[in-house]
């Protein structure tokens, strides 16, 4: 197979709070517009976080407009910003704003190479809290076509102790509490009208193995695969040191799902899910 030139285009996303949302946009060739796909990082992560380079190559050289971007509250560590604005931007609600920017930025034609993007072509990939944020966003705002979760669903586990509350933890125990049946999430699982694929390792924590069994009895309709040996990763670390099986099913299977939930026809000289030997523009 032949090489693919990936064209690469950063973007930043102002927001209220001082702070900014970052991403980039990854597309291969030119010409018809293209489906979109928007990918959601997990709590602990951020848009370069081990495997999702690879992830989003993989989706624009398969003929996918694709979007990554780090939620505030990765800028928000990485910068001088306070303790308080980074337990702020850490909430699962601001998360699920931030989603709804970037998605109303991607309709409106403010994201970098725009002319190729199909915005009425939209699926969304969230792993971890964001396949639970991907959840609510696709119950809450509509126009996502696909949606595929990866290892998701349910809050960031977190330590707390007889130390007391960080103000992170207070301020994401407070959102919960506030929104309390809004964030649960297999109540809202009728109300997404969206093809959904859950992609769920067998080797991941309890607490995601309990809930994606209540999704198959809530939501029997959805389509589901179970990665046996797959931990929360995919078996896949940070630093990125290479693909692994697991990874590789879990790719092949979502990118599948995306080309026939997406009515994505393959764009002339788009590379396939087994190509691993790109350029990078």
């Amino acid at each position: 197979m032949s090489e693919q030139t990936i064209t690469t285009a950063a973007f930043r996303l102002p927001l209220d709070n001082g702070l900014y949302i970052r991403g980039e946009a990854k597309t291969v060739g030119k010409g018809a517009r293209r489906p979109v796909v928007i990918v959601s990082h997990g709590f602990r992560g951020h848009k370069d976080w081990s495997f999702w380079p690879e992830t989003t190559d993989r989706l624009a050289a398969e003929g996918f407009y694709t979007v990554s971007f780090d939620y505030s509250r990765v800028v928000a560590r990485e910068t001088e910003a306070s303790e308080a604005q980074i337990a702020e931007a850490s909430t699962l609600s601001r998360e699920l704003e931030e989603l709804k920017i970037v998605a109303n930025a991607l309709r409106a034609g403010e994201l970098p190479l725009a002319e190729q993007a199909d915005a009425s072509r939209l699926g969304l990939i969230g792993h971890s809290r964001a396949g639970g944020g991907a959840i609510l966003h696709a119950a809450e705002q509509g126009g996502v076509r696909a949606l595929v979760v990866w290892n998701g669903g349910s809050s960031p586990a977190r330590a707390g102790g007889a130390g007391g509350r960080t103000l992170q933890e207070a301020a994401l125990d407070d959102d919960q509490a506030r929104h309390a049946d809004r964030f649960v999430i297999e109540n809202r699982l009728d109300e997404v009208r969206a093809e959904v694929l859950v992609v769920q390792g067998g080797a991941d924590r309890e607490s995601l193995l309990a809930q994606n069994r209540i999704f198959k009895q809530r939501a029997p309709h959805f389509q589901y695969h179970d990665i046996e040996r797959a931990d929360h990763t995919f078996n896949a670390v940070h630093p990125y040191a290479g693909t692994t099986p697991e990874l590789e099913e879990a790719l092949a299977v979502t990118i599948g799902f995306l080309r026939s939930r997406l009515n994505h026809d393959r764009e002339a000289g788009a590379g396939d899910s087994s190509t691993s030997a790109r350029k990078r523009g």
